[in-house]
């Protein structure tokens, strides 16, 4: 009930309903018997428990074990720091077991008790950034470095800037989704995320590459609201440069989309700016899908306007008969006879 809420959350929201209104009951009433339940969370399913006065949550994430060494288990330890929470990997490659203590929960105040709710709901999310969010507090670090070094050097400013700065972490590819992949490329002065889109249905292909190429030419320069931008087709060669050395599982039939975040975006950035920034990023198929359903609602609707349209115009185009003779029925009412 709580998941059909409304189909638009397939796009938009952040947080899992059903795991909000489980944690809030508990917050509510720390004393609460909870049945075991099973749900999906698109790419992630969830299945909770309870032992005792701990309620055990499981996290299966197909692709766990490829986000969780590049910066997602940093990520949880933060975004959970003074919650009582406890999280670790569970036996199997792809799943993660948190323990939630009922009793702390209950006594936490109003305020941090909803914020425990809210962060605790959003654990996709945290798995989605982890890699993300890693590499951009690194940019962050080699940024305010970077400013340190050239004002003891004033002389030597680039050289001292780029000696501080040092080497970037390596280009990773990651896969997040079925037949999607991300590949994160660190720079010295900015960070390039290049997403694959893929579609299953081949009637929105063609409709998915217009909405791209649309959104990349939109966002080419990029400004303070948004990050420069560009989209190249799955054959295209200038995307080799940045792919070189990282292979995807499966090559994209709508293509690839490039974002890039520069050193200006994280400058003196907090932790929570960086999530802020990493979150569209690396959600950007839920906008995506978001958009492309409307559009194609849009076109229906547009279609069955026409028709309706067209329809009309097709019975006012009928021949009339000049001197039409009226017909009666049986029970003696006269009528026109319709035209043939």
């Amino acid at each position: 009930e709580a998941v059909a809420m409304s189909s638009d959350r397939l796009y938009l929201g952040e947080t899992c309903p059903a795991l909000q209104l489980l944690l809030q009951r508990l917050v509510d009433d720390p004393k609460a018997q909870l049945e075991e339940m099973d749900f999906q969370d698109f790419e992630v399913a969830f299945s909770t428990s309870l032992e005792g006065d701990v309620l055990v949550l499981k996290v299966a994430y197909p692709f766990l074990m490829q986000v969780w060494p590049q910066g997602t288990e940093e990520l949880l330890q933060h975004v959970w720091q003074g919650l009582p929470v406890r999280f670790a990997l569970a036996g199997r490659d792809d799943e993660m077991k948190i323990a939630v203590e009922k009793a702390a929960l209950g006594r936490l105040e109003a305020s941090e008790a909803a914020r425990c709710v809210e962060r605790l709901s959003s654990t996709r999310i945290w798995l989605l950034i982890g890699p993300l969010v890693s590499r951009l507090s690194w940019l962050r670090d080699a940024v305010r470095k970077g400013d340190e070094a050239a004002k003891k050097a004033p002389l030597n400013a680039q050289e001292a800037r780029t000696a501080a700065i040092g080497q970037p972490p390596e280009a990773c590819m990651l896969q997040l989704r079925n037949q999607e992949s991300c590949a994160i490329v660190p720079k010295p002065d900015r960070i390039i995320v290049i997403l694959s889109i893929h579609l299953d249905d081949e009637t929105d292909v063609a409709l998915g590459r217009a909405f791209c190429q649309e959104f990349a030419e939109t966002n080419r320069k990029g400004n303070e609201f948004s990050l420069p931008c560009s989209f190249h087709e799955p054959k295209d060669k200038n995307m080799l440069s940045d792919l070189r050395g990282l292979a995807a599982n499966v090559t994209p039939n709508v293509g690839f989309l490039s974002l890039t975040l520069t050193d200006q975006h994280v400058r003196g950035a907090s932790e929570e700016r960086l999530i802020a920034l990493a979150t569209p990023v690396m959600t950007f198929r839920n906008f995506f899908l978001f958009h492309l359903k409307h559009t194609k609602s849009f076109l229906h609707s547009r279609l069955r306007k026409r028709l309706d349209n067209w329809q009309q115009q097709i019975g006012k185009a009928r021949r009339r008969r000049a001197n039409q003779e009226k017909r009666r029925l049986i029970s003696g009412k006269e009528f026109n006879p319709p035209t043939r």
